[in-house]
């Protein structure tokens, strides 16, 4: 293991800098971080009830109807919006849908259905998420060296700017990260055995100290040139110090500044190497434009840098003034309480009542567990104080109330119960129930639109991290409109243009969004029950004709529906007999 090498008093200081702006930024976002865990406490169904002067009360409540975790997992989507890029300039529609396709293919492969599920809590529980897009060295195919790697990242590890709520707008963000002590020494080759976790609580809420791990601060700036630079340290140990981390690096003499061949100086001799950041290179290949020109070998090619924070933010709702948006889980914080404390009353009224005997003095009654039990009195006016009081509180004003303060936190969130699948006596009629399911579904079309906006932006980032680092072309796999899987592949060469000045440039110029549709079509079942009305009402033509069947079973195999590759194949065979059968009708004709 390499060990740190003696810093030199600027990088102390400029290590000290960074470290002085990260506890002026913490200080600033202390309540937020603090509100952050009061929700993960809702959520969780924390026994513990407030004061109304906002303390912890000492008395915990006893039986806790968790209303968030409810309706939160109500609005849970499991469904990720697919990328749809179009085109700004007249024919790079074939670029556009190549581009398409390739953010479909990485989006399964790197599996964001599972991210997109911790999301989903996440996201309504604090108000938002994060994801990190970075390119990873390490990652890739058998022949592709590299590849986008797309990280969750939750608000508490997400530290801003104090004073500024939009991400593109920060000077300085930064990012909090539990890494293994033995990831960072392989990564950076230095020693970080002796170095503590100092925010344990980035692994989430409540965790303890690990003495097998290290928190890593990260912090992404605007350099001078308006790229994105990066400074990392652990404690008092510098992991990297990167002025334009976007860029790509090259060793030049340390000298002289001229570009090293196999770490030696072309021009002086000099074996004193250093790294820094170019802005291009020579081609060295001749590549073929698309307007029909061609940039040679011996051309200088500047080099893509994507030129963001790679950090793109999913809000649940938009709020003015805050960097993450409005909490579900703060939003009915009082009517949680309430309920809490509500539960417990009914629950202490409930298991303090019951049955009481009255007996004469001097009168004692079996206590055994047979069914006939003796009890001896003296005379017939013992017998007559013998009764049973049965003693049973009244709960019923504090289950209305407790329904009530739920019907609130429900009408905040815009939550009906036909839109939870529960029985609605408000709908008299099935006409009634969708519509009030619809209603619901409409007040939350603003978080619907909030994580495909998200989507987007992650596409993009994505693809601009493909499009300056993606060396080799990188392969995907797409269905064709009759169901078939097109293998093809992404080569950012095919993006490289001309200006009108003779200049060669990246053309990243096109519009990003999501499929519409996606939601509908995640929803296989019920695609499945559409495609057969339209097959019988003959929208793919004649119910009985051959081909219109081969047409509905080609699309029910796409849509993923049981045996429909074999029945599929089987309409193929039939339709090639009738082809061959009306082949041969057609060469008797001239015969006869």
């Amino acid at each position: 293991m390499a060990r740190p090498k003696k810093e030199t008093r600027a990088a102390q200081r400029r290590r000290a800098l960074w470290q002085d702006r990260l506890a002026n930024a913490k200080a600033a976002y202390a309540a937020q971080l603090s509100e952050m865990d009061a929700n993960d406490a809702l959520y969780e169904g924390a026994k513990d009830c407030s004061t109304p002067g906002g303390g912890t009360a000492a008395r915990k409540a006893s039986n806790v109807r968790n209303i968030v975790y409810e309706l939160v997992e109500s609005q849970v989507d499991p469904t990720v919006p697919m990328p749809r890029v179009e085109a700004v300039h007249e024919g790079d529609e074939p670029l556009a849908k190549a581009v398409e396709a390739l953010l479909r293919h990485k989006a399964q492969l790197l599996h964001f259905s599972e991210i997109n599920d911790v999301q989903e809590r996440t996201t309504p529980v604090q108000g938002a998420s994060f994801w990190q897009v970075e390119w990873d060295a390490r990652a890739g195919f058998h022949c592709t060296l590299g590849d986008v790697a797309v990280t969750d990242r939750h608000p508490r590890q997400i530290i801003p700017q104090p004073g500024v709520y939009e991400l593109g707008e920060m000077d300085y963000v930064f990012v909090l990260v539990s890494k293994s002590k033995r990831e960072l020494a392989r990564r950076y080759g230095v020693d970080v055995g002796s170095l503590g976790e100092e925010e344990p609580g980035v692994r989430g809420t409540g965790a303890a100290p690990s003495d097998e791990m290290v928190t890593q601060n990260i912090a992404y700036y605007r350099n001078r040139r308006g790229g994105i630079g990066l400074f990392s340290w652990a404690e008092n140990v510098t992991l990297e110090d990167d002025p334009d981390c976007q860029a790509r690096r090259e060793e030049v003499c340390a000298e002289c500044g001229t570009i090293a061949e196999n770490g030696v100086c072309p021009e002086c001799g000099s074996r004193r190497t250093e790294s820094r950041a170019r802005r291009g290179g020579v081609l060295t290949h001749a590549v073929a434009l698309r307007d029909g020109g061609a940039a040679m070998p011996g051309e200088f090619v500047p080099d893509y840098n994507p030129g963001r924070y790679p950090i793109v933010e999913r809000r649940n709702v938009s709020r003015f003034g805050a960097l993450l948006g409005t909490s579900d889980a703060s939003v009915v914080r009082d009517q949680q309480e309430t309920i809490k404390k509500l539960g417990t009353k009914i629950d202490e009224k409930v298991l303090k009542g019951g049955s009481f005997v009255t007996l004469p003095d001097g009168v004692r009654i079996e206590t055994t567990d047979r069914e006939l039990k003796i009890l001896r009195v003296k005379n017939p006016a013992d017998k007559a104080l013998i009764d049973v009081l049965n003693v049973q509180p009244d709960v019923s004003k504090d289950r209305a109330v407790l329904e009530e303060n739920y019907q609130w936190a429900k009408s905040t969130l815009g939550i009906t119960d036909a839109f939870q699948g529960k029985y609605d006596s408000s709908a008299i009629s099935g006409t009634a129930k969708e519509f009030s399911a619809n209603q619901a579904a409409g007040r939350l079309q603003s978080k619907r639109e909030q994580k495909n906006a998200a989507y987007a932006r992650l596409y993009e980032m994505m693809f601009r991290y493909l499009l300056a680092y993606a060396d080799q072309p990188v392969p995907y796999a797409e269905r064709a409109a009759d169901g078939t899987l097109c293998y093809a592949h992404f080569n950012r060469w095919d993006f490289l243009r001309r200006d009108e000045a003779g200049e060669l440039y990246w053309n990243d110029e096109f519009i990003f969004s999501v499929d519409p549709s996606a939601t509908l079509s995640s929803n296989r079942s019920v695609l499945w029950e559409q495609m057969d009305a339209k097959y019988q009402s003959g929208a793919f033509g004649p119910v009985q004709d051959v081909q219109s069947r081969l047409l509905y079973w080609t699309l029910l195999e796409r849509l993923d529906y049981p045996h429909a590759g074999e029945v599929k194949a089987a309409v193929e065979r039939e339709a090639a007999q009738q082809t061959v059968m009306q082949g041969g009708e057609m060469n008797a004709l001239p015969q006869m």
